[in-house]
């Protein structure tokens, strides 16, 4: 008779994190996230893996980036891209703007990733489309604006 044992998962990370790896670029970047006093409100690895997962599925080009903090799903973004591909990023806080910068920077991925700092209503209508995938990680009451 076969016997069952229960297994205790505390969180999604358990089951996720050996599946994930962790490329120095994206350790560099929360740790200067951090160190920059930046919120802790990176998106999960998890949730990194499986944005760049829809990049490639959809075969982006263009991303749009609504709220870049500091540049962590950025990076899983742009890393997702061909050759030419671009994110253009908008970040209202030039705090955040600059982090993202050096984390860019820092990856070797500046070529393909543009940032626009400013409000997002206000830098929105100054970008010329199309963009093959848009991920809005900004303040959630202005989600319907964005989309508008």
């Amino acid at each position: 008779m076969m016997q069952l044992r229960s297994i205790l998962v505390t969180s999604e990370e358990e089951i996720c994190e050996p599946l994930i790896i962790h490329q120095p670029m994206l350790r560099a970047a929360l740790i200067e996230n951090g160190a920059s006093g930046l919120p802790p409100h990176d998106v999960s690895a998890t949730l990194g893996k499986m944005l760049a997962l829809f990049a490639r599925m959809v075969g982006a080009k263009r991303i749009l980036e609504i709220g870049t903090l500091g540049a962590y799903s950025t990076i899983w973004m742009a890393r997702a891209l061909p050759a030419g591909g671009k994110v253009v990023k908008i970040e209202f806080s030039e705090k955040h703007a600059q982090a993202a910068n050096r984390n860019i920077e820092r990856a070797g991925l500046s070529e393909a990733v543009e940032l626009r700092v400013g409000k997002a209503l206000d830098v929105l209508p100054t970008l010329t489309g199309p963009f093959d995938m848009i991920f809005i990680d900004a303040d959630k009451p202005n989600n319907p604006h964005y989309i508008r």
